[in-house]
């Protein structure tokens, strides 16, 4: 079976089996663009009036604004000292990444996607390679076949390191557009492993515009535009620290003046979306705060009234039981009194019956 890349692109036949290939796209080869390949000029117009025309209208304006980033330059520079690292090493390795690299300064799109498969093909372990592919991929707006190769690369670069948060962020940036509604999706595709993904990405990697990037889409969810995962509603603090990172990258694309200014107006459009929401909120906050301390300043009103009926209620039963235990110890007392009185009555009563007595026995001598 042929590789999908060799089929024809308009109706998917594979080359007939004494030729390894169909023709190209004349305009591919003439922008040195990795090869889209067409049975016959009949499918090669058709395609070219059902996309292929505005592909190359896309992968024009894309090529326009890396130049305006400056980005050849910065590949070249790459190049050269990837190419004296290779001199050193003498590692056959090195010299074809090198000479791959100087490919993508050159922006020969095409010769540089055959260089790195080629490396891929003799050392299919070494990340580097499918990332540099990708990275060709994408800027020839080939994202659908862009996105498998950054997973890869995802996948073979270490845990945690920029250039796997690359990868990832990478590959994020094209599964969220429409044209790879299709493909395959990763198994972080999800809000909450899209959070948490993301959150890892700008730890590892806060310096670079992707993960930041991602992490800021990720974060306004489908608050501002239509999320192409299911998203749960956002909070304003969310859209607000998306707002933080938008802002972010637009201050690490010094070179690249027209996307700052679109980062910016995503920042700005965050800050419009989450400033009244943040307000509302500290108004209900301030509301539920008021209510709070009424209900305290109530609760603690009740509870004195109760503690003043509980004193005035205790004072009236001291009182009563200090009225009865007085009535208790006058009664005593007037009752030992009578006791007293009643004994005295009782010892003078003896007296004089002993006095009687005594005068009745001296009469009789």
């Amino acid at each position: 079976m042929a590789e999908p890349s060799l089929l024809c692109v308009s109706c998917a036949r594979p080359p007939p089996p004494h030729r390894r290939t169909w023709g190209r796209c004349t305009v591919c080869v003439a922008r040195n663009l990795p090869s889209t390949y067409y049975c016959g000029e009949e499918c090669m117009n058709a395609h070219w009036q059902n996309g292929h025309k505005e592909w190359h209208k896309a992968q024009k304006e894309s090529a326009k604004a890396i130049c305006e980033g400056g980005q050849p330059e910065r590949n070249r520079l790459i190049a050269e000292a990837q190419a004296r690292r290779a001199e050193v090493t003498g590692s056959e390795y090195d010299k074809r990444f090198a000479a791959a690299l100087a490919l993508n300064a050159k922006v020969d799109h095409n010769a540089a996607a055959k260089a790195w498969r080629k490396i891929i093909k003799e050392w299919p372990d070494e990340p580097e390679a499918y990332h540099n592919l990708a990275n060709v991929m994408s800027r020839s707006c080939r994202d659908m076949e862009a996105v498998p190769i950054y997973l890869k690369a995802m996948e073979l670069h270490e845990d945690g390191t920029k250039l796997w948060a690359n990868a990832a962020a990478s590959a994020f940036d094209l599964l969220k557009t429409p044209a790879c509604d299709e493909v395959p999706k990763p198994e972080w595709w999800n809000d909450e492993a899209l959070k948490a993904l993301s959150a890892r990405l700008v730890a590892v990697a806060p310096e670079e515009p992707h993960p930041c990037t991602m992490r800021a889409r990720v974060l306004t969810g489908g608050a501002l535009s239509k999320a192409p995962w299911n998203a749960a509603p956002r909070t304003a603090a969310e859209i607000k620290e998306a707002a933080t990172w938008y802002r972010r990258v637009a201050m690490l694309l010094t070179r690249r003046p027209s996307e700052r200014l679109m980062y910016e107006g995503a920042a700005s459009q965050c800050d419009e979306y989450a400033d009244p929401l943040l307000a509302k909120e500290a108004a209900e906050a301030a509301k539920a705060r008021a209510a709070a301390e009424a209900e305290a300043a109530q609760a603690l009103k009740v509870a004195e009234a109760e503690a003043a009926a509980a004193r005035a209620a205790a004072e009236a039963e001291a009182a009563e039981a200090m009225k009865v235990a007085e009535a208790k110890a006058k009664a005593a007392a007037e009752e030992l009194l009578a006791e007293e009185e009643k004994e005295k009555q009782q010892a003078s009563t003896k007296a004089g019956k002993a006095k009687s007595k005594g005068k009745k026995g001296k009469g009789k001598r």
